[in-house]
């Protein structure tokens, strides 16, 4: 009696639960992937980073106000891509601060360069597409760009 007293319990308790969990799925990529659909790989670190003018809703969540931001990156190494190259500009964005967050709304994805040189520099893998304009973006999108860039630590 007890047994069948505790499975009914908690069969209410976990649906009841139920209907308030939510969620949206979020694609993992795999590295062959990643690296397949990148124009390039590299390993770099922020260098500085700044707003843009862009100050529009999220292309891909309605009713999310983000504001465009633009990180330089200086490249430690290339893995896939022009093996010259030294610098780039990453095209991301930020919630805006408004206050407005849209419920599973996107993973964005912010970095903090070092200023002071008795610090460690934080170094990424990322896994990027060019723009029309030159500037560099996360291969997997805007939505969720945190899945195309990796910490090395």
């Amino acid at each position: 009696m007890k047994l069948i007293f505790r499975l009914a319990l908690t069969t209410i308790f976990l649906l009841g639960f139920a209907g308030i969990v939510s969620a949206r799925v979020v694609r993992i990529w795999t590295y062959q992937e990643l690296v397949e659909k990148s124009d390039l790989v590299v390993l770099a670190s922020p260098v500085a980073t700044n707003d843009t003018a862009e100050h529009i809703n999220h292309p891909d969540f309605v009713g999310q106000p983000v504001i465009g931001v633009e990180t330089r990156f200086a490249v430690a190494a290339v893995l896939k891509g022009d093996p010259a190259l030294k610098e780039f500009t990453f095209h991301h964005y930020r919630t805006s601060t408004d206050g407005v967050i849209v419920p599973n709304g996107p993973m964005l994805v912010s970095f903090d360069p070092v200023e002071r040189t008795t610090l460690r520099q934080r170094t990424f893998m990322l896994f990027l597409h060019r723009e029309a304009d030159g500037r560099y973006a996360s291969v997997v999108g805007q939505s969720d760009p945190g899945g195309g860039i990796k910490e090395l630590r």
